[in-house]
């Protein structure tokens, strides 16, 4: 085993070598995985999906990319058509990469619920990161070169890059390098400035990187000497001038326009979800009482203020014991948890009744088509039980109760379950909820969140978390289903 035999190669161990340019390349597809891995799992894509992608995208990218090459220099391999598995010798076009991930991309979103546009705004900018990395595989086999230059114009470069720039008994202009300086500065525009600032609408940092990929490729295959050709034409410049137009009609939203009515710009139906408690029924009243009655029964060390009574509603029944009563082991907390919901159910139905307006909103969605469910933390006999004596179950084709839930709000385990119970993916999902953990919720899985305000009291707790919107009747809901936007929270994305 020797490290460094030659130039290209990294490791030799008998017969089997690992070149540079194979390491250079599969570590520039990895660092753009784990970058959009951390968005992905933002998104709260199943980890287990990305990593099929991984598994799938790799050799699919390389085939496509290997194909494209050979296609073009079909002259070089006809005559020994098994040289096509070289690809250690070199020869991979990006350009056809991009188009095999493409396409696998579509058949994958499709098959996963994942929206196909969200999905590449994920992972597109992170391109740039791994074709930098690839770029100095070029170095390495001394290929991506430009024209002769004179020595002293490559003064500035460190030694090493100067050298492996001498090419054939002359120094070459390191076109490699200018092009991975112009991937990392489009990384940064496009991730950290027009992610922020720039982008409209979903698909707008995929457009981006087209156009961004196709003008410095453009530019930079005008000074290459070793590029494929087709005629008098240089294939890249060609392909790069069509992911500059394909990208600038995306940004435009041409698409969204004339392919309205097809995968993957048709606009469907948002999924929404509902808190129970104090958002679709005011069982505000009853929760306080319940808990003055654990209280009158085992006191506080202090008495707490009526605010904070109103802010006991939202977190886990025994979650909210627990920060009462912090020195109560598990049994004690079980054992006020019982009372508290013997005391509850005792006066359900004497103070709990339907908020104003919410069936008249619960009508407009269902004639409009949107699917609807509820997702409580509260136990399931109990958010039934309400929703039924409010007369407003029927509408909902989904309830996920705490019994459903691995992880109970803030943790969007609920919300989840409750997409993949309607059987939809969760790029579109409208979360609805009054108490702090609502909206948290919707933000750990980036879901557009609504915060439903009935209390100016614990209007406060809401704005300091910046959901997306916040209603103070359900009428202002109606109105803001009828708008034309994203629903989802791209802020939680941003790094």
């Amino acid at each position: 085993m020797s490290f460094f035999p030659t130039r290209q190669i990294f490791l030799e161990i008998g017969p089997l070598s690992i070149t540079w340019y194979a390491l250079l390349s599969i570590l520039g597809f990895i660092v753009a995985y784990y970058l959009s891995r951390h968005t992905l799992l933002k998104m709260k894509v199943d980890k287990d999906k990305i990593e099929d992608f991984l598994f799938y995208l790799l050799p699919i990218a390389y085939i496509g990319s290997r194909l494209w090459y050979c296609a073009f220099e079909w002259k070089r391999y006809i005559n020994d058509p098994i040289s096509i598995l070289y690809i250690w010798e070199g020869g991979l076009a990006f350009h056809g990469g991009v188009a095999a991930a493409v396409i696998f991309s579509i058949y994958y979103c499709r098959k996963n619920k994942i929206h196909l546009l969200r999905f590449g705004d994920a992972i597109f900018p992170n391109v740039l990161i791994g074709q930098m990395i690839g770029r100095w595989g070029n170095f390495v086999n001394q290929e991506a070169f430009g024209p002769i230059v004179s020595a002293e114009s490559l003064n500035w470069l460190p030694d090493f890059i100067k050298e492996g720039m001498h090419i054939n008994g002359a120094y070459r202009m390191p076109t490699f390098l200018y092009e991975g300086i112009g991937n990392l500065i489009g990384y940064i525009l496009i991730r950290f400035v027009f992610n922020r600032y720039g982008r409209k609408k979903r698909g707008d940092l995929m457009y981006a990187y087209f156009m961004w990929e196709g003008m410095v490729r453009f530019f930079i295959e005008g000074f290459r000497t070793d590029s494929l050709m087709v005629g008098p034409l240089k294939t890249a410049q060609l392909v790069s001038v069509a992911l500059m137009v394909i990208g600038l009609l995306g940004l435009l939203g041409v698409y969204d326009r004339v392919f309205k009515n097809f995968y993957p710009f048709k606009k469907e139906k948002p999924v929404i979800l509902f808190d129970a408690d104090g958002t679709l029924i005011d069982t505000i009243p009853l929760i306080t009482a319940s808990y003055k009655h654990v209280i009158d029964l085992h006191p506080l060390e202090r008495e707490l203020s009526p605010m904070e009574y109103k802010n006991l509603p939202g977190p886990p029944l025994e979650v909210t014991l627990k920060e009462l009563y912090p020195q109560a082991d598990h049994a004690t907390i079980e054992q006020y948890a019982q009372e508290y919901r013997e005391y509850n159910s005792a006066h359900h139905d004497e103070m709990v009744k339907v908020l104003p307006g919410v069936v008249e909103m619960l009508d407009y969605c269902k004639e409009n088509g949107y699917p609807i469910g509820v997702v409580s933390n509260k136990v399931e006999a109990t958010v039934k039980h309400g929703l039924k004596y409010c007369g407003i179950d029927g509408y909902f084709e989904v309830v996920v109760c705490k019994e459903q839930m691995e992880k109970a709000k803030p943790d969007p385990d609920g919300l989840l379950k409750g997409c993949a119970l309607l059987n939809k993916g969760h790029d579109d999902l409208i979360y609805c909820g009054d108490a702090p953990s609502d909206i948290m919720a919707a933000k750990n899985m980036s879901a557009f969140s609504v915060g439903v305000v009935f209390d100016e009291e614990r209007k406060e707790a809401i704005e300091k978390l910046h959901p997306c919107a916040i209603i103070t009747e359900w009428k202002q809901f109606c109105e803001l289903l009828k708008e034309e936007r994203e629903w989802s929270d791209n802020s939680t994305l941003l790094w």
